[in-house]
């Protein structure tokens, strides 16, 4: 089974965006030994200047429905209450995508964050 992992990132190469202002997630799927980059999915803005969108943010959930975890390079804590209470990890790390990923799978963090389960979105 692989683990999708979705990245916010402008250019796949550094996760460099504030969840509420992705318009753009990386997939990279992750097994015990290997990893692969497995598509980008659009989605809209959740954050609209001052606040918060949520339609846009059911949105996000339902283009995300298959992700286990997301890393972004911020999140508020209210945003990321409402992934976690959905079912997914969320790390805020804002460095390289390629050693963030090989981290994960070292350390195999999904047995950690008990990623076995299906997402509860």
């Amino acid at each position: 089974m692989a683990y999708r992992i979705a990245v916010a990132s402008t250019d796949g190469i550094v996760v460099n965006q504030h969840f509420g202002h992705a318009e753009r997630f990386h997939i990279i799927e992750i097994d015990e030994k290997t990893y692969k980059y497995s598509g980008t999915r659009e989605v809209e803005r959740v954050c609209q200047g001052h606040y918060h969108n949520d339609s846009s943010f059911d949105k996000v959930i339902d283009v995300l429905g298959d992700v286990h975890a997301v890393i972004v390079a911020k999140i508020g804590s209210g945003a990321s209450q409402q992934l976690e209470s959905r079912g997914l990890t969320v790390y805020e790390a804002p460095f390289p995508i390629e050693p963030l990923i090989e981290k994960i799978m070292a350390d195999k963090l999904w047995e950690v964050d008990e990623w076995q389960y299906p997402t509860k979105n």
